[in-house]
C-alpha cells in the first residue's frame, strides 16, 4: 500500500469532471415550494443545434468483450454505495478518478501499485470505484472502495489474497491487521502513517478498501482502533449492498444490453474530441451521487426530484418524477451563484437557461446551459457558450424526437 501521485490525465479531463460536478451539482437553490409554470411551446425548426445529432439512438447490445465488461462495471454500480451513504462525514466526492474500470490504473493507480495486478488476479471481469473525503484538496480523511467482480467464489477469494500479498510487499514498513468481524479480509496498515488498506473477498466480488487520514499523517499521529472501526463499518454497508447484484455469467456477456430504459438512447452522444475519465452510462438515480463533487446537495436533489434513472454522455440527462419535478431540477440546479453570472439562453429555445463560470479557478469550463422537458431534465458544458447552447438545443429536440 502506498500514496502515489495523481497519475498523468488529460488536464481538460479532470477539469470537465471537476467543474461540471460543481456547475450541476454544487449550486445555490432556486426558489421552492411552487409550481413550476407551464413551459412555452419550441418551435424545433428554430433552433440551432449545430452539427450535433437530434434523433434518438438505438444502441442495442455491446458490441465488443471490452465494452461488455465496461457495462458490467455499470450495471454494478448500482449496487455500490456511496462514502456517503457509509458515513455521513464523507461530504466531498473526487471526480478525478475513474469509478467504471477495466483497466485499474485510472481507478487504483493512484492509491495502490497495481502494476502486477494482472499477475495476480488474471481473471478480473470489471469494477466500480466508490470514493469520498471529509474535506476537500487531500485536507480531510479518504474512504475508498473499489469492488471487483471475478468469474466464481474460488477465483474471487484467490485474487483477494493474492492482491494484499502483492500490495503488502510494496512498502517494508506495512504490518498485517486483522479486521473486526472480518476473519477472512486480508489487511495491513502502517504504524507510522494513518492509513490502511483491506482486501475483502465477498462471493464473485474482492472489495478493497483503502483509508487515508491526512491530518493524522501531517500531524504524525496514528490510531489503529480507528481504522479498523471504519473499515468495518465500510465492509458492513458495502457487503450488504453488493449482495443485490448479480453478475452476468461469462458466456452471457455478449447479450448486455448498453442502454437502460432508453436513457442513453436520449442522450447527446458525446463528441470524439470531448476528454473523459469515465465511459458513457446510464443507471439508476442515487448512482449519479458517485459522480459528482458535492454528493450531500446532489443526492438531496434527485431525492426530491424522485430521480429514478441517470444518463451521463454529450450531456448529462435525468428522468424525474414527473415534469414539474423535471423543471424544478433544471432551474435548482442551473441555477446561479456567486461563482455564475447569466448568459445567453439557446436560439428559439427561451426555456433553457445558461451560465457562465466567473469563479477565482483559472483554468475550467466557462459555460453551462439547463433544459427540461416532461420527465427529464438535461444539463450541458462547454468553453463556448455558442457550443453550450447547441448541445442543449440538440438535447432539447433529441428528447421530443424522442417521445
Amino acid at each position: 500500500m502506498q500514496r502515489a501521485a495523481i497519475p498523468v490525465r488529460t488536464v481538460c479531463a479532470l477539469i470537465l469532471s471537476a467543474v461540471v460536478a460543481i456547475a450541476v451539482g454544487g449550486c445555490d437553490s432556486a426558489e421552492g415550494g411552487r409550481e413550476a409554470p407551464m413551459d412555452p411551446a419550441v418551435d424545433l425548426g428554430l433552433l440551432d443545434p449545430g452539427n450535433y445529432s437530434t434523433k434518438p439512438r438505438a444502441l442495442g447490445t455491446v458490441k465488443n468483450p471490452e465494452q461488455a465488461r465496461m457495462i458490467e462495471a455499470e450495471r454494478l454500480g448500482n449496487f455500490v454505495p456511496t462514502a456517503s451513504d457509509i458515513d455521513p462525514a464523507f461530504v466531498y466526492g473526487d471526480p478525478r478518478t475513474s469509478k467504471v474500470f477495466i483497466d485499474t490504473r485510472a481507478a487504483l493507480g493512484r492509491i495502490t501499485d497495481d502494476s502486477r495486478f494482472a499477475e495476480a488476479a488474471p481473471d478480473f471481469v470489471a469494477g466500480f470505484l466508490s470514493s469520498g473525503s471529509t474535506e476537500p484538496n487531500n485536507r480531510g480523511k479518504d474512504l475508498i472502495n473499489a469492488v471487483m467482480i471475478f468469474p466464481d467464489e474460488q477465483r474471487a477469494a484467490a485474487a483477494a489474497a493474492a492482491l494484499e500479498h502483492v500490495d503488502y510487499e510494496v512498502n517494508p514498513r506495512n504490518v498485517a491487521v486483522r479486521i473486526p468481524n472480518y476473519p477472512a479480509a486480508h489487511a495491513h496498515w502502517q504504524p507510522h502513517e494513518q492509513s490502511i488498506g483491506s482486501w475483502f473477498a465477498t462471493g464473485k466480488f474482492v472489495v478493497f478498501t483503502w483509508i487515508y487520514d491526512y491530518p493524522k499523517v501531517f500531524l504524525q499521529q496514528v490510531d489503529l482502533s480507528e481504522l479498523l472501526a471504519l473499515v468495518t463499518k465500510s465492509l458492513d454497508t458495502v457487503v450488504r449492498s453488493v449482495d443485490g447484484f448479480s453478475p452476468t455469467p461469462a458466456d452471457q456477456l455478449m447479450t448486455l444490453s448498453i442502454d437502460m430504459d432508453g436513457m442513453l438512447d436520449r442522450t447527446l452522444p458525446r463528441p470524439r474530441e470531448d476528454s473523459w475519465i469515465d465511459p458513457p452510462g446510464a443507471y439508476t438515480g442515487h448512482t449519479a451521487v458517485h459522480f459528482a463533487s458535492d454528493p450531500v446537495a446532489d443526492q438531496r436533489a434527485i431525492e426530491e426530484a424522485g430521480v429514478d434513472r441517470y444518463a451521463t454522455d454529450g450531456t448529462n440527462l435525468y428522468r424525474a418524477r414527473d415534469r414539474a419535478a423535471a423543471r424544478k431540477l433544471r432551474e435548482e440546479r442551473g441555477s446561479l451563484s456567486k461563482k455564475f453570472r447569466s448568459a445567453e439562453s439557446p436560439k428559439g429555445l427561451p426555456t433553457a437557461k445558461c451560465k457562465e463560470y466567473i469563479g477565482s479557478q483559472s483554468i475550467v469550463i466557462r459555460f453551462y446551459c439547463s433544459v427540461s422537458y416532461d420527465r427529464y431534465a438535461a444539463f450541458s458544458w462547454s468553453p463556448q457558450l455558442l457550443d453550450a447552447q447547441q448541445r442543449i438545443s440538440a438535447q432539447y429536440a433529441l428528447l421530443v424526437n424522442a417521445g
